[in-house]
């Protein structure tokens, strides 16, 4: 995946505006609100596009009467963050690209600086919102945290490894390859380094930032500008505000000049949308259009 924080902040987000809008349906509110934290997950899933609109034709057969035996709640709220996941996704992947052409790193600098900046600006000594970060996550060591004092913090790390690497083995018996084994886990060994999150890097961002990249990632590629109007409501919606609809509407139809408020616009709007097929507003067809499924991103690739 792309950044964590920075899409876990746009799911946010669009959550808040989705339980302020009059016009979104009531199933939605009440799995976003009921399994908000669970919502997340809908952020490290791939292929969601092949999926999402069956699912939700899936989900609003007898929502009332199945909701609560079938845990429709949780699957319906899986299914909302990956819709705001994947506009975060849409829109980051081309300013990680056109900021960092020559990267082969995965994440890239961009994406860690701008989770780095969503973190202070949003989470940081932050205990309204369903995703407490702490600055803990971004250490090395947790130094911050009291409980890093009572443990060995490198042996916790080899014993979590050791098992990772167990798991790792039991996935074998999926792919049975006895004549070939050590070419079966070059490739596991490959896959997983796909997977590697350089913690060291994550570190710097968050605890000492390098100017220049700041400038590069987050000043110069406009990545988020307090003046934009879906941001001033974002934030006051984070505060309490209980906004007219009028403002929401206002908010929403304001033209963004950020990359967040860009993938805050697009997260929210693919929500109406995915409503509006929910209630029957609209055709399934209608609804793959709207969410660009199966269409191509700004620099050309499917997305």
């Amino acid at each position: 995946m792309s950044e964590n924080v920075t899409h876990t902040a746009v799911v946010e987000d669009c959550f808040n505006m989705m339980f302020a809008a009059e016009h979104i349906c009531k199933a939605f509110k009440e799995a976003g609100r009921d399994h908000i934290q669970f919502s997340q997950f809908g952020s490290v899933t791939r292929s969601g596009d092949k999926f999402t609109v069956a699912l939700l034709d899936k989900y609003r057969t007898n929502w009332d009467t199945r909701k609560v035996e079938d845990n429709l709640g949780y699957k319906l709220a899986f299914v909302l963050g990956w819709l705001c996941h994947r506009a975060a996704d849409r829109q980051m992947k081309v300013v990680f690209r056109e900021a960092e052409p020559e990267s082969r790193q995965f994440p890239t600098d961009c994406s860690i600086y701008h989770d780095a900046f969503i973190f202070h600006r949003l989470y940081e000594n932050n205990n309204n919102t369903p995703f407490p970060y702490q600055k803990a996550h971004f250490e090395i060591n947790m130094e911050s945290l009291k409980a890093s004092d009572a443990i060995n913090v490198h042996a916790a790390a080899d014993t979590f490894r050791f098992n990772w690497q167990r798991q790792l083995l039991e996935l074998q018996t999926f792919v049975k390859d006895t004549e070939h084994i050590d070419s079966w886990f070059d490739k596991l060994h490959a896959k997983h380094q796909e997977q590697t999150i350089h913690l060291d890097r994550y570190a710097e961002a968050v605890l000492t930032p390098d100017p220049d990249k700041v400038k590069r990632f987050i000043e110069d590629t406009n990545f988020y500008n307090e003046e934009d109007a879906i941001i001033q409501l974002s934030q006051a919606l984070r505060q309490g505000a209980k906004p007219s609809q009028e403002e929401l509407t206002a908010a929403f139809a304001a033209e963004p000049t950020s990359q967040y408020a860009h993938a805050v616009k697009m997260g929210y709007g693919y929500l109406q949308s995915a409503s509006a097929y929910f209630t029957g507003e609209i055709d399934q067809d209608t609804l793959k259009d709207q969410l660009d499924v199966g269409k191509k991103g700004r620099d050309g690739q499917s997305v």
